[in-house]
């Protein structure tokens, strides 16, 4: 039986030097309950410190959001942990929900949750019931602060986030993605919970960035983890796109150029 105590909940967040927006996050739920690791990458002139015994601050002058996840992961010391961004809102009861899917599967290593966007309507499409496994298609359609996984799990598995993905490395996207196949291939059962777990108000770095270098990132994250096969998953996502009108007939050329050249920048990234 799991008790809110076995929850840490792992803060990516830059240049802090106030806890400030803690109380944004957990407007909702009290954040004294918790136990809070913040990765707060930031300049010699900007430290963000804490006299609470429940929040663990660690500055690091190194910038990457997968670096964080990775940092936070080795400083991690409870039960279950929470991947999380610093502009999210926690629901009132994310604590309960995040219990009872542990308690309720117990030979599930992890869970991915739902969000909601600044309407309160669900930032994407979920699947409407419980999963016990996810679907390649839904790694692809993963957000790291979905997640919630079992700390031994990840440790018996030495599973870590791919720091050439992420906000602020080569490929500024697709690390949890690679995180979650690389979970599958060691085993670990990872399900699915219809239940909403926070309000994320930003766009996803995806929907940031344009059509082009979209596909220059994500056919990196294709042949990283499916490699040969790469292609394939770059025609499925040029169809699905060309079907809900992301992109024009005439564009495909210069997509089908951009996806080549991402998967040739990861190649040779890697061979450095």
């Amino acid at each position: 039986m799991y008790q809110v105590s076995d929850i840490e909940i792992l803060i990516a967040t830059m240049n802090r030097d106030d806890l400030a927006f803690l109380e944004v996050m957990f407007s909702k739920t009290d954040v004294t309950k918790y136990n809070i690791l913040i990765i707060n990458q930031t300049t010699t002139e900007k430290q963000l410190h804490t006299t609470s015994h429940t929040i663990n601050v660690i500055n690091v002058l190194e910038k990457g959001l997968s670096k964080s996840r990775n940092l936070a992961l080795q400083h991690a010391t409870k039960k279950l942990l929470v991947f999380t961004d610093d502009d999210v809102v926690f629901e009132a009861n994310f604590d309960t929900t995040i219990l009872k899917a542990f308690t309720d599967h117990p030979h599930i290593d992890g869970f991915r949750f739902q969000y909601a966007n600044s309407q309160s309507n669900l930032a994407k499409k979920y699947p409407r019931t419980f999963q016990f496994q996810l679907s390649t298609l839904e790694i692809l359609n993963t957000s790291t602060v979905e997640l919630v996984f079992k700390h031994n799990s990840l440790i018996n598995a030495m599973l870590h986030f791919d720091e050439n993905f992420g906000l602020g490395a080569r490929f500024c996207m697709g690390e949890e993605a690679i995180f979650l196949s690389e979970a599958l291939a060691n085993g670990l059962k990872i399900g699915f919970v219809p239940q909403t777990l926070l309000t994320h108000p930003q766009p996803t770095t995806s929907q940031k960035v344009s059509v082009l270098e979209r596909y220059f990132h994500q056919s990196a994250v294709f042949y990283r983890i499916f490699g040969k096969m790469y292609l394939f998953w770059v025609v499925l996502k040029l169809l699905f796109d060309l079907k809900q009108g992301k992109i024009a007939f005439k564009a495909i050329p210069k997509v089908v150029s951009q996806a080549l050249k991402g998967k040739k920048a990861y190649v040779d990234t890697t061979a450095l």
